[in-house]
């Protein structure tokens, strides 16, 4: 279950917002050419739980995206902790999966996955439903997958009150697609009401408990927000 990833959002939620306007596109190929964790550092990304082990988990800027590679079996975080869109209604994602992690199915219980993105909302903390596992904001998370129905906002293991998971394409291996998605009416149909304001993103793999080695390979183009005016730093 990705409750860890809950731990970097609050971090992200105490930073201050002074309004200066930039694009709402992170385009990851602009990172190629140069040191990628430079270049994830100077946009804000933070790397949590494996992201920085790099036995386990391999960053590599293409001109084709952000190669994300988990090496090992691990779970990588990359944070964005420094800027959101005002008031976002569509978020949208280039990106693809050169390999799944083997019988990744949420709707099977093997909750693994090469790329997920998440979007926290708001600053009210949500019962995790566990004493052991910490609160968080409301997010909802998008994944690519092979298998399991597109479009279900699916329960984790935890977070039921505040957390929704969702499959949104099956692209071929080493295929690019890119997905669209109304974040503001998802939120609606999956909590029954309106949004709080988008506080954190982030990009994540998980690969624990494996039935094979726990590699997966994923590639993210640009995540940006069409709808959001800008972006406050």
């Amino acid at each position: 279950m990705k409750y860890l990833i809950c731990l970097a959002s609050v971090m992200f939620l105490l930073l201050s917002m002074p309004a200066e306007a930039r694009d709402t596109t992170i385009d990851f190929k602009e990172a190629q050419g140069g040191d990628v964790y430079q270049w994830l550092g100077s946009k804000g990304f933070t790397l949590e739980r494996s992201a920085n082990d790099r036995q386990k988990t391999k960053l590599t800027a293409t001109n084709k995206g952000l190669l994300i590679e988990a090496l090992a079996p691990a779970q990588s975080i990359l944070m964005l902790k420094k800027g959101h869109p005002t008031n976002p209604r569509t978020v949208e994602i280039k990106w693809g999966v050169n390999k799944f992690p083997k019988d990744a199915s949420y709707s099977k219980g093997r909750r693994n996955e090469a790329i997920m993105f998440y979007a926290f909302f708001g600053k009210e903390m949500i019962d995790s439903g566990s004493a052991f596992i910490p609160n968080s904001p409301y997010f909802l998370a998008l994944r690519l997958c092979e298998k399991d129905k597109i479009g279900v906002l699916q329960k984790g293991g935890y977070f039921h009150k505040g957390g929704r998971f969702v499959c949104v394409a099956h692209p071929k291996t080493g295929e690019i697609v890119t997905t669209r998605y109304d974040l503001k009416a998802a939120f609606r149909k999956a909590f029954g009401k309106e949004a709080p304001p988008l506080s954190a993103i982030g990009l994540e793999f998980d690969t624990t408990n494996p039935r094979d080695k726990g590699t997966s390979s994923a590639i993210v183009e640009s995540i940006s927000f069409p709808s959001a005016p800008y972006i406050r730093d």
